[in-house]
Order: structure tokens, then sequence, then C-alpha cells
């Protein structure tokens, strides 16, 4: 498996042990934000969101699968 491919934003918040209200506090966004980028009910993702929560997990957002759409662009 290729170490660099990028990892679900639930896996990564996991193997960090945080809840998703423990990660949307640390990357100071919305619960619901976290929620809905693990669940996929959101398409849009604003740079500044992007930047956070890698932050809160100590990742780059490229490691992020949610985020690689956005980055695509």
């Amino acid at each position: 498996m290729d170490s660099s491919a990028p990892l679900p934003l639930a896996t990564l918040r996991k193997r960090k042990l945080l809840s998703q209200r423990a990660l949307a506090q640390r990357a100071h966004v919305a619960l619901s934000t976290v929620y809905l980028l693990e669940a996929g009910k959101t398409e849009r993702v604003t740079f500044k969101v992007m930047r956070s929560i890698s932050d809160a997990l100590g990742v780059l957002p490229e490691a992020v699968a949610e985020f690689r759409r956005a980055l695509d662009r």
C-alpha cells in the first residue's frame, strides 16, 4: 500500500484518539463541518477549513482524502 495515499478524515481523527467534537474544537471549526466532511455530505471545503483541520491533526491537507477533490481543482 502506498504510504502517501490520502486517508479518510475519520481514520486520521481516530488515530489521534479524537472525537469529532474534540477535532472541531481543536481546529476551531463547527462540529457540523467535521460531521459533514466525514459523512461525504459536503462538496465544497474552504482552504481555511482544510488548513485548520489538517493542522489540528498534524498532517498535510493532501493527506486527507476528503480534501483531495478541492485540491485537484
